[in-house]
């Protein structure tokens, strides 16, 4: 990463950290560390993150780095989502080892046209070889042709699939709170080679799709928790464009 955008970086890293945590992060905390123990010893998503490092392009701002923090997020709304469900502790972990997998792929053909459909696609071949039904591979396919923000997704005839895939979305459009100005923005301005003049006339039209976001979550904590996430990350988004005008703005 360049100079400026590191500095940047460091600077909304600084901003972000002086802003309370939003209440999904501090009320789901066991799903949220039973989520984590999954993603890093649960020996399929191990082999699957394995697979997919060389793979990803963080610089890109959509990386292993988002993946892990999709991956957890997906797995812990499955198993708030699936509370009071009368489902087995196995098949609740089955479900959530699941959305592990979609968090792992859904960005896997990020650099390519029409990603999502592309990479539902290679999820289904990379799954291949894992021991999986043709249903489960069936559901993370779908789950990441469905990722995309503001394209209407194609319901699914399996409610547990839904549920995955509904659980995907929302955890992905999570990272429009803080993570898009404490990671995802400065990898992106350094890849696209954009100056700090470009990114200040950008900004407000960027602002504007992060506030489109909160109408758009899918399952009920989703809707409930979401939109504060997405809020805290305007706000940090906020100081940093103050930031970037006090420091960066020409004449």
């Amino acid at each position: 990463m360049n100079e400026i955008a590191c500095k940047l970086q460091q600077e909304a890293q600084r901003i972000a950290s002086k802003h309370a945590l939003p209440g999904f992060y501090t009320r789901f905390k066991a799903p949220l560390a039973l989520a984590k123990r999954l993603f890093y010893n649960h020996p399929g998503a191990v082999r699957l993150r394995g697979i997919v490092e060389p793979i990803y392009n963080e610089a890109l701002g959509h990386g292993l780095f988002h993946s892990t923090r999709v991956s957890i997020d997906c797995a812990a709304l499955i198993h708030i989502e699936t509370e009071g469900n009368h489902l087995d502790p196995p098949e609740i972990e089955r479900l959530m080892v699941l959305g592990t997998y979609c968090g792992l792929l859904h960005d896997i053909s990020r650099e390519e046209q029409n990603h999502a459909q592309r990479g539902a696609e290679k999820a289904k071949s990379l799954l291949c070889g894992f021991s999986l039904s043709g249903e489960e591979i069936s559901c993370v396919s779908e789950a990441i042709r469905n990722h995309e923000a503001f394209a209407p997704p194609t319901p699914s005839g399996r409610q547990w699939a839904q549920l995955v895939s509904d659980c995907l979305y929302d955890a992905d459009k999570f990272r429009w709170g803080a993570d898009i100005f404490t990671h995802m923005l400065w990898h992106i301005m350094d890849y696209q080679g954009i100056g700090p003049q470009e990114l200040i006339e950008k900004f407000p039209w960027g602002m504007s799709g992060a506030a489109s976001i909160i109408e758009t979550f899918r399952t009920p904590t989703g809707r409930q928790f979401g939109p504060e996430i997405v809020e805290n990350g305007m706000e940090i988004g906020k100081e940093i464009y103050r930031y970037l005008l006090e420091h960066f703005k020409e004449g």
